[in-house]
């Protein structure tokens, strides 16, 4: 894979093209000073399905020049500088990890990624779907939840299991109840059958 080579701070890229706009077109050249990727890295990115961001602007024929937009290459660095942000919370929180978070005062404050999974929606940690410990079908959701969402959930969670093994109980108690009942019918209609002598 190319080198990433050093990329022009925010302050130096705000205060020499911060008054124009994002139409403005720049060459794969001009980019590669702005993000500090390479061109290689810029035609991998392209390559990838779906294409990882800065998107070049699309071409009129198939011959011309790839240009990018100034709005595309600020889009890039910003999500790049979240991506930073996201993963340095990740990497703070990662020595306790979900057990961790639970248990230690100073990082419950702080939201954690759950998977809301299952017919209850029990919330799980995110990271034991990834890793096959919890399954996880397409219509659960992931969401950030502080300690008392967290609790909340996993509380209603049990509260919908409660009430769908006490329908399963009830249905059984029916049943057997029915079955007894047409049990106790046959019998006493096979004694009104018996001719008596």
């Amino acid at each position: 894979m190319p080198r990433r080579k050093p990329a022009i701070d925010d302050e130096t890229l705000r205060r020499e093209v911060g008054d124009l706009a994002d139409e403005v077109l720049l060459l794969p050249q001009q980019v590669i000073l702005l993000t500090g990727l390479s061109v290689g890295q810029l035609k991998e990115r392209q390559r990838t399905r779906p294409p990882k961001p800065p998107h070049p602007e699309p071409r009129e024929k198939e011959r011309k020049a790839l240009w990018y937009s100034l709005g595309a290459v600020r889009r890039y660095r910003q999500w790049v500088k979240e991506q930073a942000e996201v993963n340095a919370v990740i990497a703070k929180r990662q020595p306790g990890g979900f057990a961790g978070w639970l248990n230690s005062a100073d990082l419950q404050s702080e939201p954690w990624p759950c998977a809301i999974v299952g017919p209850y929606k029990r919330p799980v940690d995110v990271w034991a779907t990834i890793r096959g410990e919890v399954s996880i079908g397409r219509s659960d959701v992931i969401r950030w939840l502080d300690l008392d969402q967290y609790l909340v959930a996993r509380k209603n969670a049990a509260v919908l299991e409660a009430k769908a093994l006490d329908r399963v109980a009830n249905v059984g108690r029916a049943n057997a109840r029915a079955k007894r009942g047409l049990i106790a019918r046959d019998f006493l209609a096979s004694i009104r059958k018996r001719p008596r002598p």
